[in-house]
């Protein structure tokens, strides 16, 4: 697909993550700036990284400020806090310079849309990106009485938010019901997926889809999972069901790779040892390049997806089901209603996210099964082909003529929330 061509229109993009290895960011950045966009990007300094560089066109400024993946309620706030008056000044500082027209803040937190606010007043318009929803995230972060205390103050801060922004983008049905619910209007929601980038992931590296015999004994079998590593995630489970599994599977192997939560990863690796897997178990730093990505998922034969089912993964469109789509790669996933409102049941092998049987039977029937795996590639490719990266690319290009006012303001073309019942 040709991008649409347009004037150079003056973006800026702020994130409180690390650029380019925030996959969405990197993703919509370089796509603004392919379709002839001038795009700035405000993030996270990881050590070892310049404070400034230009990359593919992005020109990247990087602010010390810190993210972890442990720690309390108050510091996650506090480290938001600091970088909301970092980006707030230096977004400011930038705007005297280029004057944008756009401003694309990616949540969370919501209330760094306010970073934007010198911008705002000075005319540009901003997007809010709710990538997650905090309110639904509090909760499972926080417990007892604060829990209830928590999400009435994060369902506050995301109206206020949205409200600011002149539009709102997110990343699937399930978080725009929400929004709807919370007094959104429709009118102001794109919906945009985070589907696999074909830059970052070649369809001349799928790899061949499997044969019809039975995998043979001395060839190891690999089972993949990556993104975060966190308890919401379920990769407790997923590491019970190898155990499971290994009688029938003697040369299984699961490899995970992700940036981990300090204290859930020293709990996995007692679990791996406890369990008796390590010969089984690989676990692997992610790096902050996202072609690496790829290599990963052409020399697996299933990811899995064991996310528990909780308020907030049971509203989770997981990135990495859209890549091992694309990718060709059959996939084990937590039976939620977002992954069934995506995929059929022909197209992913669905399981109870609280039984870890439940996925050790997917594994050894796949196993088993290498036609079942072929079919079920080809019935998720099926269902993803109406959002493909392109698609999503080119209603990205067309929100931004329309709020930067080089097209007149319409509905952006999208599928509606009622076409996307969950499916059977």
């Amino acid at each position: 697909m040709e991008p649409i061509r347009m004037s150079p229109c003056r973006l800026c993009v702020i994130t409180f993550d690390w650029y380019p290895s925030e996959p969405r960011v990197h993703r919509l950045s370089e796509t603004a700036v392919t379709a002839g966009h001038q795009v700035d990007v405000i993030c996270l300094l990881q050590p070892g990284e310049p404070s400034f560089e230009t990359r593919n066109g992005v020109n990247i400024y990087r602010l010390p400020a810190s993210r972890h993946y442990a720690g309390s309620v108050p510091e996650l706030l506090l480290s938001w806090l600091r970088f909301l008056l970092l980006a707030t000044i230096k977004a400011t500082s930038l705007h005297h310079k280029h004057r944008y027209e756009l401003v694309h803040v990616h949540n969370i937190p919501d209330f760094l849309v306010f970073s934007a606010l010198f911008p705002r007043f000075s005319g540009a318009k901003v997007i809010l990106d709710v990538q997650d929803v905090t309110p639904e995230l509090m909760t499972i972060k926080a417990t007892g009485y604060r829990r209830a205390l928590l999400r009435r103050l994060a369902i506050w801060q995301e109206r206020l938010s949205t409200a600011f922004a002149d539009h709102v983008v997110t990343v699937g049905w399930p978080f725009e019901e929400l929004l709807l619910q919370r007094g959104v209007p429709s009118k102001k929601i794109t919906i945009i997926l985070n589907s696999a980038y074909p830059p970052l992931f070649p369809a001349a590296q799928r790899p061949p889809l499997p044969g019809s015999d039975v995998a043979e004994e001395e060839q190891t079998f690999i089972l993949m999972y990556h993104g975060t590593v966190v308890e919401r995630y379920g990769l407790d489970t997923a590491l019970r069901a190898v155990a499971l599994a290994l009688p029938s599977i003697p040369r299984l192997h699961f490899k995970i790779r992700g940036a981990a939560n300090p204290q859930y990863s020293v709990f996995l690796q007692k679990l791996v040892s406890e369990l008796g897997i390590s010969e089984h178990i690989t676990f692997i730093e992610p790096t902050p390049y996202l072609d690496t990505i790829v290599d990963f998922i052409v020399h697996g034969d299933v990811g899995i997806i064991p996310y528990r089912n909780d308020t907030f993964a049971d509203l989770v469109l997981p990135t990495k089901a859209y890549e091992f789509a694309w990718m060709q790669r059959p996939m084990i996933a937590s039976n939620t209603r977002a992954m069934r409102s995506m995929f059929r049941a022909e197209s992913v092998a669905f399981c109870d996210p609280s039984k870890p049987e439940s996925f050790a039977e997917a594994i050894i029937d796949l196993y088993r099964h290498p036609e079942k795996r072929a079919s079920m590639i080809m019935h998720a490719s099926q269902d993803y082909e109406p959002y493909r990266w392109e698609r999503m690319a080119e209603r990205y290009e067309q929100l931004l003529m329309q709020l930067s006012g080089r097209q007149q303001m319409t509905a952006v073309e999208q599928p509606s929330l009622a076409s996307r019942d969950v499916m059977t």
